[in-house]
C-alpha cells in the first residue's frame, strides 16, 4: 500500500459504527472498519478494513479493499483487492490488482488517465 501524505486528513469509521447516509464526500483519507451504507465520493483514497462492508457506488483516486462491497468502483488510480476482499458490481479504474483469494464478481473497464501521451492523436 502506497504511504498517504504526512499532510493528509484521515477519518476512521470504526469497526462499531453502522452508517446509513445519502453520501459521504471530501479529500483525504477515509477508512471504514464497519458498515456503511450510501455513495462515497472520495478525492483521495478509501481503505476498507476486512471487517467492514460497503453497500453503494464508490468513486476515489485509490481504493485499497479487504472487506466487502456490494456496489460499483470508480477508481482514477489503482483498486487493490486483497486477499479478503470481496466485491460484487461493475469495477472502471486505471490499474486493478488483485490478491490470490480476491473476489470479483462484475465487470471491469481499464481506462487510460492519459491515452495519447506522446500528443500523436488529432
Amino acid at each position: 500500500m502506497r504511504s498517504p501524505k504526512k499532510d493528509t486528513d484521515a477519518t476512521i469509521i470504526g469497526k462499531s459504527i453502522k452508517i446509513d447516509a445519502k453520501l459521504l464526500s471530501g479529500t483525504g483519507i477515509v477508512k471504514i472498519e464497519g458498515n456503511y451504507h450510501g455513495e462515497i465520493h472520495i478525492d483521495g483514497e478509501l481503505i476498507l478494513a476486512k471487517a467492514g462492508h460497503i453497500s453503494g457506488n464508490i468513486n476515489v483516486v485509490s481504493a485499497y479493499i479487504s472487506g466487502s462491497i456490494t456496489g460499483n468502483i470508480k477508481c482514477s488510480d489503482l483498486l487493490h483487492i486483497q486477499a479478503t476482499g470481496k466485491i460484487s458490481g461493475d469495477i472502471e479504474c486505471n490499474s486493478i490488482l488483485m490478491d490470490e483469494g480476491a473476489v470479483f464478481t462484475g465487470y471491469s473497464k481499464m481506462v487510460d488517465r492519459n491515452p495519447d501521451p506522446l500528443g500523436l492523436e488529432e
